[in-house]
């Protein structure tokens, strides 16, 4: 599924320390392969619960940043997360996808070694 990925510029310096981490060029490959990870995790709460859904500053500044192809199943899995936990609404479901992703990314970023690809 093509999901137009709005991120904010944090989440961009994340993706890029990852791309360089594990020798990926790629941002959609990079993105993706977390996201499958992730939701294999088995603790989506400590993902996207509370703590991670409340947005710091700027709630709505992630932009459109670029394309990325999920697959269909991970799509779904994160439309359903987006669902049942408490974030702010959006007006697209790109911009529900990508919040969760932004959350997928926070996660990464504060316990690099609890998500691995």
């Amino acid at each position: 599924m093509k999901v137009n990925l709005s991120l904010k510029d944090t989440h961009i310096s994340i993706i890029e320390n990852l791309k360089e981490k594990h020798s990926i060029a790629s941002n959609e490959e990079i993105v993706c392969r977390y996201v499958a990870s992730a939701l294999r995790h088995g603790d989506l709460e400590s993902i996207f619960g509370t703590p991670r859904e409340q947005c710091g500053a700027g709630c709505f500044d992630a932009e459109p940043r670029f394309e990325i192809d999920i697959e269909d199943a991970d799509y779904d899995s994160l439309g359903r997360i987006y669902g049942e936990y408490a974030f702010q609404p959006y007006v697209t479901k790109d911009e529900e996808i990508s919040k969760t992703i932004r959350c997928v990314l926070n996660f990464v970023e504060e316990e690099p070694d609890s998500v691995l690809i």
